[in-house]
């Protein structure tokens, strides 16, 4: 006996070129197959008989599958792929580059190798795992998030020492909450205002764990946490815009005038959510140091005296060519003599090398007496006839002032050309995410992409010295270990999505399909 159904159906998907969406278009056909066979069989037709009407009634499946396959097809970036490819490229050189300066010696270079490696596999099957596995993604992300936090508990009370390794997770764990809170929120967007309601109490809930020194390691998590924040809010107000949320029974153009109580609800949060970023001495200490840092800096390990000391810097760069110095300028900024002469002369770094007993013994001695009276030099290891720039910049500047460190090596010119490769690359990343038609791949690739861009506006006011707390990551360029892999993420879903966009994945209701695995 034919079977009319399963030729017709292997047929069409034959011509798909697109696995992932082979397994939803063959079960909507298939759906469709079978509603025209009960209508032929009600008629009086045999079930062979009404099979074979229902088929031929479906047209050349050649003709569809091919059709489907020009409109249903993966998309591909290649401007932003090349830009990002560059930048990743030009981070990996910098990195290795700066293997020789005396603080770089943790090859971290090796971590753009994996983060390649992350990279293509989310861009690959990023967006169609998360579609699929929603349903698993998301309490696991509850569970791994508790598990965080009562291990930061523990720690603040000295019961585990891990301190160090949560300190560096609590970056990673608040960003990653935001694309997950959308996520979230639109696994439970048909409620209406429920969901979004409750997205912003968990995400006042996740600023107040990450900034409070009650719950985790202190503010230390505050510029990731500002960043998180904003991400969330922006992406949800973005959500409202694309008629994301809906109410049930009625269609997207009846749901548009409940846009206006959305956004009513979102911007009613947002003063409250950000009263957290205040909330205690200091959090508001640290947002008068960010917005003023010149009348709160007390010595020279300070990172408001390092934002001096950059914009001191920079403002003597020659547009064209790098910065120079005679050797008794770069002593004045290496001991802080410039800043701290006439101020508090106790600030003023001292000279630490000692080649006898009885000068060891003398720097003890100066040392005591400048502690006794206040003050908290720095110890200082060169003099007028070895010092180098890499001596008098502030202690990492080979990553937490790339964008500095271009100007103040190669002239202002070549820094702002460096911005502008970067805000390009912005510009092409939100071009692309403008473009996608799919909610669910909008929401997600909107988010992940604020988080990329405010890590990068955090990171470039340090540089213009306006720091706001520890500093951030400068997505692509800036090295690091974890944080290359989290920002290749955030890369990767933002491609994932788009290349996935014109593929109906969303139709499967985030739920796994019965048929061929994504």
């Amino acid at each position: 006996m034919a079977n009319y159904k399963k030729d017709f159906l292997d047929t069409v998907t034959q011509q798909i070129s697109c696995k992932p969406f082979r397994s939803i278009l063959e079960k909507e056909l298939e759906d469709h197959i079978e509603d025209r066979m009960d209508d032929y069989m009600a008629e009086g037709l045999s079930s062979n008989q009404a099979e074979e009407q229902a088929v031929k009634g479906m047209g050349d499946p050649v003709a569809i599958g091919t059709q489907l396959n020009t409109i249903h097809q993966v998309q591909r970036t290649p401007a932003l792929t090349v830009s990002a490819l560059l930048l990743l490229t030009l981070g990996f050189g910098l990195s290795l580059y700066f293997q020789w300066t005396p603080e770089q010696s943790a090859n971290g270079f090796l971590y753009y190798l994996p983060g390649l490696m992350v990279l293509v596999g989310v861009v690959w099957k990023g967006y169609p795992f998360t579609v699929r596995y929603a349903h698993l993604l998301l309490p696991l992300s509850g569970v791994c998030l508790a598990i965080h936090i009562l291990l930061s508990i523990l720690c603040r009370f000295s019961i585990l020492q891990v301190g160090a390794i949560v300190w560096r997770m609590n970056y990673f764990a608040v960003l990653l909450l935001c694309p997950v809170l959308i996520l979230l929120t639109w696994h439970l967007q048909r409620k209406g205002s429920k969901p979004l309601l409750l997205t912003l109490m968990l995400c006042g809930i996740g600023v107040l764990c990450f900034t409070t020194s009650g719950f985790t390691l202190g503010a230390d998590g505050s510029p990731a946490s500002l960043i998180f924040a904003a991400s969330t809010i922006i992406t949800l107000l973005a959500m409202i815009h694309r008629d994301c949320f809906s109410f049930p029974g009625m269609d997207s153009s009846q749901c548009r005038p409940y846009r206006k109580r959305l956004y009513l609800l979102v911007l009613a949060c947002l003063p409250l959510i950000g009263c957290l970023f205040i909330a205690s001495p200091y959090q508001r200490t640290m947002f008068r140091e960010f917005t003023n840092p010149d009348a709160h800096i007390r010595s020279t390990w300070d990172d408001t005296y390092n934002s001096a000391l950059i914009r001191q810097l920079l403002s003597r760069t020659p547009l064209t060519k790098g910065l120079s110095l005679t050797p008794e300028e770069m002593m004045d900024y290496g001991t802080g003599a410039w800043y701290f002469a006439r101020k508090n002369p106790l600030q003023v770094g001292v000279y630490a090398i000692c080649s006898t007993e009885e000068e060891e013994k003398e720097f003890d001695e100066t040392i005591q007496k400048i502690r006794d009276a206040g003050g908290h030099p720095r110890y200082i290891h060169y003099n007028a006839s070895n010092v180098t720039l890499w001596d008098i910049l502030p202690q990492h500047a080979h990553n937490n002032y790339l964008i500095a460190l271009t100007s103040l090596m190669f002239g202002r010119i070549a820094g702002a050309v460096l911005v502008a490769a970067i805000t390009g690359f912005y510009l092409l990343l939100f071009s692309c995410i403008q473009k996608i038609q799919g909610k669910l791949a909008f929401a997600l690739s909107f988010s992940c992409g604020l988080c990329l861009l405010f890590q990068t506006i955090l990171y470039t006011l340090g540089n213009l010295g306006f720091q706001y707390g520890p500093f951030t990551i400068l997505p692509l360029l800036s090295e690091g270990r974890m944080s290359i892999l989290l920002n290749m993420t955030f890369l990767g879903l933002i491609l994932s999505a788009y290349r996935y966009d014109r593929i109906p994945l969303e139709s499967t209701g985030l739920k796994q399909p019965k048929k061929e695995a994504v």
